[in-house]
């Protein structure tokens, strides 16, 4: 699954830098393509933050509401994003589908490898790290209007060890925001990836993030698999821990 013209070795001296790396071309480009192929077509919810906890709303749902229902919605959302709480997007929980049967689709199979021991071993190179044994992934679709505040995914590590983003998005303009950008301990701004095709972001999950608010006028989706190589079971309650504002 992994371009057999990978360095592993280089990649590690780059990620020992910075704790960060963004991968180029990182799997062989017909996975690459089936599995961008099936994201627009998968049965994704809207996941997002509203200050009382994490909803889970279908679309078809959220149609349905009323006008004041939806405009509820809108207002919690910014409530909490105004306070560093928040996300909204669309997304495919893999590892529950695959915990569940893994399904024989490309996204199926690359999920299987992403947790297989040839891609653990990989990235247990690239890091120099071999405190994790299992995977969290989920497809996840952002949208105009999608954002994800700036949050640590686990300041202890004590479950999640390290943070992916595998992206699947074929046309993109920084412009667009949809940046996943990294902050110092004074949050200021320190740098950023724009979303990419056929790109693999791993970083350690005590980098506070955030992905930047998707504008109005961005073209295209945001496709990418996100998530977590963990210790123990992935299923463990994933609840997101945020910096709030610092």
């Amino acid at each position: 699954m992994l371009n057999p013209g990978l360095d592993l070795d280089d990649l590690a001296a780059q990620f020992a830098k910075d704790g960060r790396i963004r991968v180029r071309d990182v799997l062989d480009r017909d996975v690459a393509e089936a599995v961008a192929a099936e994201m627009t077509g998968l049965p994704m919810q809207l996941f997002c933050a509203t200050g009382g906890g994490v909803a889970v709303i279908d679309p078809q749902e959220l149609v349905s509401w009323d006008r004041a229902r939806q405009v509820e919605l809108q207002r919690a959302l910014a409530q909490a994003a105004s306070r560093a709480e928040g996300f909204a997007y669309m997304g495919y929980r893999m590892t529950e589908a695959w915990r569940a049967g893994a399904p024989d689709t490309a996204l199926g199979r690359f999920h299987s490898q992403l947790r297989s021991e040839r891609m653990l071993d990989a990235v247990r190179r690239i890091t120099g790290a071999s405190t994790f044994d299992n995977v969290f992934a989920q497809a996840t679709d952002y949208r105009p209007g999608h954002y994800l505040t700036r949050h640590l995914d686990d300041p202890k590590g004590e479950l999640r060890k390290f943070a992916f983003v595998w992206g699947f998005t074929r046309t993109w303009d920084p412009d667009w925001g949809g940046l996943l950008q990294f902050y110092n301990d004074d949050a200021e701004p320190t740098y950023a990836y724009s979303p990419g095709f056929n790109t693999l972001d791993l970083f350690d999950v005590r980098h506070v993030h955030a992905v930047t608010l998707v504008a109005p006028f961005a073209l295209h989706p945001r496709l990418a698999v996100s998530g977590w190589f963990v210790k123990g079971d992935p299923l463990n309650p994933m609840g997101y821990t945020h910096t709030g504002r610092v």
